[in-house]
């Protein structure tokens, strides 16, 4: 996919906040998280980006999700697994909203398909392990 999005859907994005930062911002993250192109990895950089703005709520993700879904160009139009990775993403920049973007891991954004349902390399439910610190 072209990495120059559709005058058409940064018009329809603008006015959401944290989506609507500057593109070369937006860029730079798609950089920083080791993101691509792709209608996914769009869903995810921009679900966490409304998420990290403190003026974002859920009234944004809804309104985010329907146009998102029904008038966006075909090219761009999200499907149901990018909706799910959109609000996942919110979820995490709310999470993440008192860190500068630059401090945030980089591989927060990095997940595999919804039907394995890892978070971070663990099974849901499974005790985490503390590494040793190495002498």
């Amino acid at each position: 996919m072209d990495p120059k999005p559709s005058q058409y859907v940064q018009l329809l994005e603008n006015w959401i906040p944290g989506i609507g930062e500057c593109t070369e911002l937006h860029d730079n993250l798609h950089s920083h998280f080791s993101l691509g192109f792709s209608v996914n990895c769009e869903a995810r950089l921009l679900g966490f980006q409304c998420g990290h703005h403190p003026a974002s709520n859920i009234f944004h993700v809804v309104i985010f999700c329907l146009i998102s879904a029904t008038i966006y160009p075909a090219a761009y139009r999200n499907q149901w697994i990018d909706l799910i990775d959109f609000y996942r993403a919110y979820l995490l920049g709310k999470d993440w909203q008192m860190v500068s973007y630059w401090f945030c891991p980089r591989s927060l954004l990095q997940w595999g398909k919804r039907s394995d349902l890892k978070v971070c390399g663990a099974e849901p439910g499974a005790a985490l392990e503390l590494l040793e610190p190495s002498s």
